[in-house]
Order: C-alpha cells, then sequence, then structure tokens
C-alpha cells in the first residue's frame, strides 16, 4: 500500500522537495493512515510535516482523540497545533449546518497553519469518500461537476489516499497494530453522509458488486476528465459570448446561441458565480431562468439570487446587482448652461460646459456662411452637431431624459417622442437614463452619440451655427476619431 500511494502522490504531482506538508489528523482510521504515509513518503521527498487537530466540542471524549495524535505526533517529532471550536454554536448563529461549520473551521486552522510557506494541506479523503460524494450529489440532483466526486489535488489541497479504499486502509493500520479512535458520531445516522455510507453504500458493496466502491471511483475519474473538457470548452463558450459591463455582465445573444447546447448552461453558471461572487445556491432552475429570458421579449426582468437580476435587451442579457441597477435608474442630471452663455458666445469665446470629473460640452458660435450654399458640407461627426443657433427659443440645459421628452424626425417637423426613439433604435434599456441629452426645454436638440432633432438643423437661411462638441476623457481617442 505504501507503494501504491507514493506512486499516486507522484502522478497527481501533489508533493515536490521542500514542501510544508499541514495534515489534518482528526485520530481515526483515515487520518492517522495519512500520518504515517506522510513519514513514508517523507523518507523519499524531502517534506516537513505539521499537524492540525480540530476539536469540534460536540463529544464528550473528543479531547481523548486530541490527547493521543498529540503524543503520537510527540513520539516522531512531529509539531502539533489544537484547535478547539464548538461548531454547534457557530453553526447556529451562521445558519449552515453543522457539518459545514466543522468543514469550515478545519480549513481555516489548516490554512492558517500553513500561512505563507511554501507547501500543501494534506486531508484523508479516501475512495469510499468520494463514492459517497458521488451519491450525495445524485440524490439531491448536481451538475456533472458534483458527479466527479473529491479531486485528488485541489489548489493547495491535496488528497494522497484517495487510491485506496477504506477497508485497504483499516488493513494496513490493523497489520501494523497501529491505533486509532472511532468517533461515535460517525456511527450514527444523524448525518445523511453516514446514512448512504451505512445504508447505501455497505448494502452495494454486499449485495450487488464487491468491487462497488472501485467501479464508482473509477467513474468519478471519467467524469472528472470530461468535466475538464467541459470547463476548457466553457471558458472559450465565455470569452466569445459574455463581456464586463459596469456594474455586471453581459451575454451577447448572437454569440450564445452558437455554443453548443450543454455548454450555453455552463456558461451562464460562470457569468452568475462571477457576479454573484459565490456559486454557492446557484442552481439549475436558474439556469433555466435565464435560458427563458433569452427566449422572451426585450424589457423583461428576472430576480436571482444574491439580489441579482437579468434584464432582457435588443442584444441578449444583462446581469447586474440589483442595487446597481436601482443607482443607474436613479441618474437624472441636468447641468444648466452659465446665465451669460449667450452674451460670451455671441462675442466670440468658447464656453466649456463641464458635466462631471471627466466630460464635458465645448460650445461657440460659428457663421452661418461657413457651409456656404452647399449644406452636404457639413461634417457627419457623432460627438460634434452643429445646429441652428436662431431657432433656440428656451435656456437650453444638457441633461437625461424626462417624461414628455420628444425630438421632430423630418422636414415636416413631425414629432417623436423620445421612448419612442430610443426603442426604435434598440438602445438598451439600461443606457436610457444615462444618455446625455442637449435640451430646449422638452424639446431634444441632440441625443449624445446618435442623431439631432430636424427642426434645429442647419438650412440655408441660418445666420449662426452653434457648435456643440461633446468629450469624453476616459475615451478620448474613440472619439478624436469620430470628432
Amino acid at each position: 500500500m505504501i507503494e501504491k500511494v507514493l506512486k499516486y502522490v507522484q502522478e497527481q504531482h501533489m508533493l515536490e522537495a521542500g514542501d510544508c506538508v499541514v495534515a489534518g489528523v482528526s485520530g481515526g482510521a483515515d487520518s492517522i493512515c495519512l500520518f504515517y504515509m506522510l513519514l513514508e513518503i517523507r523518507k523519499v521527498i524531502p517534506i516537513e510535516i505539521r499537524v492540525v487537530h480540530v476539536n469540534h466540542l460536540i463529544r464528550s471524549d473528543a479531547a481523548e482523540d486530541a490527547a493521543y495524535v498529540q503524543s503520537m505526533c510527540a513520539m516522531h517529532e512531529i509539531p502539533f497545533t489544537l484547535v478547539e471550536k464548538d461548531v454547534e454554536v457557530l453553526a447556529g448563529r451562521l445558519h449552515i449546518s453543522t457539518e459545514e461549520a466543522g468543514r469550515n473551521v478545519r480549513y481555516e486552522a489548516f490554512y492558517r497553519e500553513l500561512g505563507t510557506r511554501k507547501g500543501k494541506i494534506a486531508v484523508a479523503h479516501n475512495k469510499n469518500d468520494c463514492c459517497e460524494t458521488f451519491l450525495f450529489n445524485l440524490f439531491r440532483g448536481s451538475s456533472l461537476k458534483g458527479l466527479a466526486g473529491i479531486r485528488p489535488v485541489r489548489d493547495r489541497i491535496i488528497r494522497p489516499l484517495m487510491c485506496v479504499e477504506r477497508a485497504e486502509i483499516e488493513q494496513f493500520l490493523q497489520e501494523r497494530t497501529i491505533h486509532y479512535c472511532i468517533d461515535s458520531t460517525n456511527l450514527e445516522d444523524n448525518y445523511t453522509r453516514n446514512r448512504i455510507r451505512h445504508h447505501i453504500l455497505e448494502t452495494a458493496v454486499k449485495e450487488i458488486s464487491p468491487a462497488a466502491v472501485n467501479h464508482i471511483s473509477n467513474a468519478c475519474e471519467r467524469v472528472s476528465e470530461a468535466y475538464d473538457l467541459i470547463e476548457d470548452v466553457t471558458k472559450q463558450g465565455y470569452e466569445s459570448c459574455v463581456k464586463r459591463t459596469t456594474g455586471g455582465y453581459h451575454i451577447d445573444e448572437a454569440a450564445f446561441r452558437r455554443l453548443h447546447k450543454t455548454i450555453r448552461g455552463y456558461v451562464l453558471m460562470e457569468v452568475l458565480s462571477r457576479a454573484a461572487g459565490s456559486s454557492r445556491d446557484l442552481e439549475t432552475v436558474h439556469i433555466r431562468q435565464l435560458e427563458a429570458l433569452m427566449e422572451n421579449q426585450c424589457g423583461r426582468l428576472v430576480k436571482l439570487p444574491y439580489k441579482l437580476c437579468a434584464r432582457r435587451d435588443y442584444t441578449g442579457i444583462c446581469i447586474c446587482r440589483e442595487d446597481a441597477r436601482e443607482q443607474k435608474d436613479q441618474v437624472p442630471h441636468e447641468v444648466a448652461l452659465p446665465a451669460d452663455v449667450h452674451t460670451r458666445l455671441l462675442a466670440g469665446e468658447i464656453v466649456v460646459l463641464p458635466l462631471n470629473a471627466h466630460q464635458r460640452f465645448k460650445l461657440e458660435i460659428v457663421p452661418g456662411r461657413k457651409f456656404g450654399s452647399d449644406l452636404q458640407n457639413i461634417p457627419q461627426k457623432k460627438y460634434t452637431k452643429w445646429i441652428d443657433y436662431d431657432k433656440i427659443k428656451d435656456n437650453v440645459v444638457v441633461r437625461t431624459r424626462k417624461s414628455g421628452d420628444y425630438l421632430t424626425i423630418n422636414a415636416s417637423n413631425q414629432r417623436k417622442s423620445l421612448k419612442t426613439y430610443l426603442i426604435d433604435n434598440k438602445i438598451p434599456q439600461e443606457k436610457r437614463s444615462r444618455i446625455w441629452l442637449v435640451a430646449d426645454g422638452s424639446h431634444v436638440i441632440w441625443i449624445v452619440g446618435e442623431r439631432i432633432s430636424s427642426y434645429y438643423k442647419v438650412s440655408e437661411s441660418t445666420e449662426r451655427i452653434l457648435k456643440l462638441a461633446f468629450i469624453d476623457d476616459n475615451t478620448v481617442n474613440k472619439y478624436n476619431k469620430s470628432n
């Protein structure tokens, strides 16, 4: 068995010379076996071994286990650290299961002990644990990732015993008369994993196949390999159709539909996980909600865990936090021109109107004869416009949209509401409240980045032209090309 574990450690590239290995040793058969295996591995690969024992303060006899592990470490001159934490109290305070609280406490202790040292955290999971995890995830409803069981290596965590069954571990200890502790809670059926272990897995071994554990473990390995491939394809799919936006993520519909149906679900889960900062509590039902939203009409909204919301737009789906969306929707800005602006403009001055830290308007009046009788000479630029100054009736303001806004769309001065224009031109809903407008009362002179109102267009009879230039320092290169 020693040779089998050593070969497995080398094949999985778990350790290298000079590593510090923090081993979680509870005192049970699995962890005691791990301890002695690490001692054997140290003979071949120069490593430092440190042991951490966590007392969950659940059992009255738990202190005896800690004392045994400490004495074993002292015998072999291995540094020992004891951590005591009442996980039942912690679970109640955090509203999580005792199992989860215990796992969190253990790994926090392991990482704290490892600190900045170069090395790994070794835990004693074996093939049986992998099978129990597989069955647990299968019964409760899991993605393919959950059916991969337990990985032998994950980040800085290694599991050297994943190549052996629990029966092999017990035989190893028995042959060498190595004592180990028995955790009475492992014999109870209070925990789901214990019920799977005692009633399902044992029955499978006894009544279906003696090699059931090995077969399930091998199946997990194949699923794990398949999932590695899916992860690679998912990464490519994500990069092809998902873009980071201010406050969230956008999924491009056209690129998304080109993905294989299976990969779409994984891409959606990846987007949600990144937006949420965690994959916990994200389930298949949430993926189905997004898939249904993609088939729905523009403007529809779906609320998701972690205060996320997804909104269908003209080109796909936007995902952001609800508080971020609310902030975007609460953007009514209005910047009035200075009271003496007309005097300054008519005097030939160029007036600069700051909007915020990096955006501003530049205004100046030029003679109507600038373009002569050939109005085709007027440049067609996205962020610089020329309008008939003398048609301005009210005080011009630069602002975001308001109810009642409109613009004229042809030479007959036919009106169209701003809302209708934005919808017809498929301006994403989350952007509509942030578009700058140059307005004369409710009459929109210019939708910045879009068109101007036909009423204010320069004509052959125009005597004075107001030149409006929008400048954004964050995108100066792009705007310079446009202007």
